[in-house]
């Protein structure tokens, strides 16, 4: 009976030893200077693309942006995904926006960098009044498109024909 009191203590032990292991490696893991000795950096790179021949600029870094479809029309954010790939954005979400009665499409700024909202406007072919800030580091990304409205007069969808873009008002799924 003592050698099992004995072995119930030894696996105690070493199930609390255990547990402060795990502590002291995460607090260690949290403090720069050891999480920079102990896990990897990723470091960002950037990738040149060719220029835009609509006469649009491209991205000349990789920004990460989200699409947002504020429209309702079916379809839309993944076309807006689409062209944006192809100009050497990273969209890491598409979806819908809480409303589809947004009037204009606008480019949220998410990470107070007015500079990188300015260069996804200028891709869109918008204006700066289109930029607003709405700093949100959470989301862990560069921006935000909120598809509006005015969507037909924005690339991609101006490089439709006609009635592709009338067919496309009209579904509103």
């Amino acid at each position: 009976m003592g050698r099992l009191k004995l072995l119930g203590l030894d696996a105690f032990v070493a199930i609390v030893g255990l547990g402060v292991t795990a502590l002291v490696i995460s607090v260690l893991v949290n403090i720069p200077v050891f999480r920079s000795a102990i896990l990897p950096q990723q470091v960002a790179s950037t990738v040149e693309v060719s220029s835009n021949p609509v006469g649009y600029p491209d991205a000349t870094d990789i920004f990460q942006v989200e699409i947002r479809n504020g429209v309702g029309v079916q379809g839309a954010a993944e076309q807006m995904r689409d062209y944006l790939r192809s100009k050497g954005y990273d969209v890491v979400a598409v979806g819908n926006h809480h409303s589809f009665d947004v009037d204009k499409t606008t480019i949220v700024d998410r990470i107070g960098n007015l500079e990188i909202a300015s260069q996804v406007a200028a891709s869109l072919g918008l204006s700066p009044d289109r930029i607003q800030e709405d700093v949100r580091t959470e989301f862990h990304l560069d921006a935000s498109i909120i598809i509006g409205k005015d969507y037909g007069m924005i690339p991609p969808f101006t490089q439709q024909s006609g009635t592709t873009q009338e067919s496309n008002l009209n579904d509103t799924n």
